[in-house]
């Protein structure tokens, strides 16, 4: 930083008695520059810019007056301060020269101590504006590089959210629409929805406590856990329970997340959901009624974890519409900090004439902006809708469902009940001997290696017929294990050169159409899919 003694000050006086008498004064602390005329004083300002003036007013030509609006009407110049030194001492030349721009007015005959007290004086006080201005640009240096990666935050976030609407042309059962507005450049407001196999929609609303940068990294890793969960688990509340669990690891800041999660059947319009602190949803009917879903299963995901969650199950029929919101909605206020409130919300959806998803949406968000006039929005505003299109299909089906305990044995009991599950629902030989290789194969491997105790354990499994399809479930409490990343044995070998294991494994992969393994709320099952001709 530039030491005050190392300042230059320009003397402009048209009297060599008056600079001789100011290079006394100044000589031996100040770098000194003279001009003995307005204009001379402005090109050596031009050429070198000093650090301080003292400007005579009376000079031949161009006055102190002048050059002192000159310096301050120059961009250039006009930081630099100006200390008027005159003989002229009446309280309207101070003015004046104090109205041009001038931070001080000395009057002659000066005093030495007064001179020099002023000048240190206004040399600090630029010194200090010179550091302000330097850090201020620093600072609007760095506030733009924030704001940069605060954009490409936000573009990267709203990348995370589907936003192709009609996203699922190819289907007409449902139609779905949904806005995100974040109240930031990024936000923990979140929608998300994807198909986890042909016929079962799976989709989530959340709004994650707090707001910005970390909100939004906590909104990622909560929509990552759903739909990892999702992929190999059918059941809401096991897999809100899971993503609980995983989100209370390393919370330190007990961040939370309020969570609507539903899985569509689009052929039947059975929904199960789970609703863990999240706003109540509504349907709108297409009789013209509307239903207020309270059922909440269990309190905010997140911040603390041993919490079982529930699930419930609802039936949409045709045009019957699903309507889903963050509170940002019915927390909105306007200029007399009124809410929006959810009866508000209530009463414009219950007038609402169901014409598509993506109208009701819409519709609501502009009467929410419009409700807002010029106030900032508060918060992140999602809203989601889902029409159910479809004439249901009545899926029938029959169950046999049983359990038993990790006894050898009771492996010849399962399929013995099976076998008379496929005598009484004419199940095909060749598709009943393929499921008891099944039972064979995994019932001998749970008892056999899945507990590392000698207590008693229980294993259920489940057995269901519908129209084209037999789907065979088995659930075990022991250690997790995949069966089906058992690296596939090499039957090019010899017996004496193959590797032991893996060939009942490999057997029902080829033998199945599909298969699949979860491990759910400390339980593994395994799913297998035998379609019937």
């Amino acid at each position: 930083m530039k030491d005050l003694t190392e300042s230059t000050i320009l003397i402009v006086d048209d009297a060599e008695t008056n600079i001789d008498i100011l290079v006394e004064i100044l000589g031996d602390e100040y770098d000194l520059a003279v001009a003995m005329d307005g204009e001379s004083a402005l090109e050596v300002v031009k050429e070198n810019s000093p650090d301080l003036i003292l400007l005579d007013i009376m000079m031949p030509g161009m006055d102190g007056y002048e050059v002192c609006r000159r310096l301050k009407a120059d961009e250039a110049t006009r930081d630099i301060p100006v200390i008027f030194i005159t003989a002229m001492g009446e309280t309207s030349d101070e003015t004046r020269g104090l109205e041009l721009g001038a931070v001080d007015y000395i009057t002659k005959p000066i005093s030495p101590p007064i001179v020099q007290a002023r000048i240190k004086t206004h040399l600090a006080l630029k010194r200090n504006m010179t550091d302000l201005q330097n850090a201020y640009k620093i600072i609007e240096s760095q506030k733009e590089r924030m704001q940069e990666e605060l954009n490409v935050g936000r573009d990267i976030q709203m990348s995370m959210v589907p936003q192709i609407f009609p996203p699922f042309p190819d289907h007409d059962e449902f139609s779905i629409h949904a806005v995100l507005h974040p109240a930031r450049e990024v936000g923990g407001d979140f929608y998300d929805f994807y198909f986890i196999d042909e016929n079962r929609l799976c989709f989530c609303v959340g709004d994650v406590s707090g707001k910005g940068v970390p909100a939004a990294l906590f909104m990622a890793v909560t929509k990552t856990l759903i739909k990892s969960m999702a992929s190999v688990d059918p059941s809401t509340a096991s897999i809100v329970t899971h993503v609980n669990e995983e989100l209370t690891k390393n919370n330190k800041t007990f961040m939370f997340v309020t969570l609507f999660l539903g899985i569509l059947d689009i052929q039947t319009g059975e929904l199960v959901y789970t609703n863990g602190g999240h706003n109540p949803p509504y349907v709108m009917r297409k009789n013209g009624s509307m239903e207020r879903i309270d059922n909440i299963h269990g309190p905010i995901v997140g911040p603390i974890g041993g919490t079982t969650y529930k699930e419930d199950r609802i039936v949409l029929s045709k045009d019957d519409l699903l309507f889903i919101y963050t509170d940002g909605v019915t927390e909105a206020k306007n200029v007399e900090k009124k809410q929006f409130s959810e009866k508000r919300l209530a009463d414009l959806l219950s007038s609402e004439i169901l014409e598509s998803s993506e109208a009701v949406v819409e519709k609501i968000r502009s009467e929410v902006k419009a409700f807002e006039e010029d106030m900032d929005q508060a918060d992140d505003i999602t809203i989601l809708a889902i029409q159910y299109l479809a004439e249901a299909i009545d899926k029938e089906s029959v169950k046999l469902e049983m359990e038993i305990r990790n006894q050898l044995s009771e492996i010849n009991t399962v399929k013995g009940r099976f076998n008379s599950f496929a005598d009484d629902n004419k199940i095909p030989n060749t598709i009943r001997r393929k499921i008891n290789m099944v039972f064979d194969e995994v019932l001998n491997n749970i008892i056999s290696y899945a507990y590392q105790d000698d207590k008693e354990h229980f294993v259920e499994v489940t057995a269901e017929l519908s129209k084209d399809r037999l789907m065979v479930s088995i659930s075990d409490d022991g250690i997790p294990f995949n069966p089906f990343t058992l690296e596939a044995p090499d039957t090019g070998l010899t017996l004496e050169d193959r590797k032991i294991g893996g060939l009942g494994i490999h057997l029902i992969k080829k033998s199945m159409d599909k298969f699949f393994y979860q491990r759910r709320i400390n339980k593994n099952t395994v799913t297998l899919v035998k379609y019937i001709d």
